[in-house]
């Protein structure tokens, strides 16, 4: 199935061999409220000194206390600017062009300061920066943990886009420490922490790389995978990533058709075949739960005899038995993310038909997590409707940036839930299938 680029602006890039990111795609700001405390924030100028600074102060901690090694400061920082006669790793100035990344060979964190850094403050804020770096201090805390050389030696066990995952799970794990306690000037609320998210978003790969492609970085929903993983857990969590353990979604175009168009279906090929598949697996997952027999809703485009604005573009409406599509708005958000985004909306409305019928509560956010059981069968599927690169990362995109899926079918949302537990929720089904949602 689809998917279409955001329409947002491009820091644009050259392609660059080194053990960093590439070019930065910047993302929209999200609705969620931010929690963290009042503080005076940082200059502009300030935003990647004071970003730097306290990730080497929280390495200078964590490592010894994660790993019982000692911790070597990172030698150097060094914004680049355009004239700049000499930049490590790379042959001029113009090769860091809407880069950041980690040189090994100088033990030195490169960003380019004239647009990558200005770019994804000006589409993410502070935390967007703080994020970008906090990765490439990843780089440098595998590089103390002699990852450089495993991955000289066995490049199998170690691909690049284990060590991004890596990278991004360090990440994950270094803002968890500064939710807590914030970097001067740079609070982290739940606003922060999505908008961090979209940041790492910005840096997915493009549609149809493999994961064994020697320069994957990963696709969005892996890369908030890795983030959210270290977020929750630890530094430990992140050195201890293998590719025995950690499943990477992303994929090549199945034919050259779903190549032509970028992944995406029509809207109403889109409505034709989730109406026809959703039924069935939601059929699936009752019956596993001890309802045979339920009678799944039908999809259709009329709202019949519900008032179901409130639930958004798409609604589940009981008393018609029915989940209904505003094909309009359907439309739009296709053309706003890609055709999946509005499948997982659809997903999440069977999914409370499905709570209801078990007589569970039925919260938006558990029938989120319903709808990554539903996509997760669908990465395994063999029949006409199933995944294309990119559809995973609509799913993310939308449960970030949309409160819709986490919606009851009053409208109402639980207030402590933003993009980042509607994506946490959603990864839950995806990993653990509808046995993990209805426990």
């Amino acid at each position: 199935m689809p998917r279409t680029a955001r329409a947002l602006a491009v820091a644009v890039a050259v392609g660059l061999l080194v053990a960093g990111c590439t070019q930065a795609v910047p993302g929209r700001p999200n609705a969620a409220s931010d929690t963290a405390p009042a503080v005076a924030p940082v200059a502009d100028a300030e935003v990647a000194p004071t970003a730097v600074a306290a990730l080497q102060g929280y390495w200078r901690a964590e490592f010894p206390a994660a790993f019982g090694r000692p911790w070597r400061d990172i030698s150097g920082f060094l914004p680049v600017h355009a004239r700049d006669p000499q930049v490590p790793c790379v042959r001029s100035a113009a090769d860091v062009k809407g880069q950041a990344f980690y040189c090994p060979a100088a033990d030195t964190v490169v960003w380019d300061a004239d647009g990558l850094i200005p770019e994804v403050l000006r589409a993410e804020g502070p935390t967007g920066v703080l994020v970008v770096l906090a990765h490439e201090v990843g780089h440098a805390v595998q590089s103390r943990l002699g990852l450089d050389e495993l991955q000289e030696r066995q490049p199998s066990r170690y691909p690049t886009i284990l060590l991004e995952a890596m990278a991004d799970c360090s990440a994950g794990v270094a803002l968890a420490h500064f939710a807590q306690k914030p970097p001067p000037g740079l609070p982290l609320g739940a606003d922060g922490r999505d908008r961090a998210m979209a940041a790492l978003i910005a840096f997915k790969d493009p549609l149809g790389v493999e994961p064994g492609d020697s320069g994957a970085h990963g696709n969005a929903f892996d890369r908030v995978s890795a983030f959210q993983d270290g977020y929750d857990g630890s530094a430990a969590t992140c050195a201890g990533m293998t590719v025995t353990n950690r499943a990477f979604t992303q994929r090549a175009f199945g034919s050259r058709a779903d190549a032509a168009r970028q992944g995406n279906l029509p809207v109403d090929e889109l409505l034709g075949g989730i109406g026809a598949d959703a039924p069935v697996a939601f059929a699936r997952f009752t019956t596993a739960a001890g309802l045979p027999g339920w009678t799944a809703p039908v999809l259709r485009t009329v709202a019949g005899r519900c008032a179901v604005a409130a639930q958004g573009p798409v609604a589940w409406c009981p008393e018609d038995n029915a989940v209904v599509v505003d094909r309009v708005a359907v439309a739009q958000i296709e053309d706003r993310f890609g055709d999946f985004a509005g499948a997982t909306l659809i997903a999440g409305r069977y999914g409370l038909a499905a709570l209801q019928a078990l007589r569970r509560e039925a919260t938006g956010g558990a029938a989120i997590c319903l709808a990554g059981a539903y996509t997760g069968g669908l990465l395994s599927a063999d029949g006409s409707f199933t995944l294309s690169p990119g559809d995973l990362d609509e799913a993310v995109e939308v449960l970030l940036d949309e409160d819709w899926a986490g919606r009851d079918t009053a409208g109402a949302t639980d207030p402590h839930q933003h993009g980042y537990e509607r994506i946490s929720l959603f990864r839950k089904g995806v990993l653990g299938g509808a046995q993990a949602c209805l426990a």
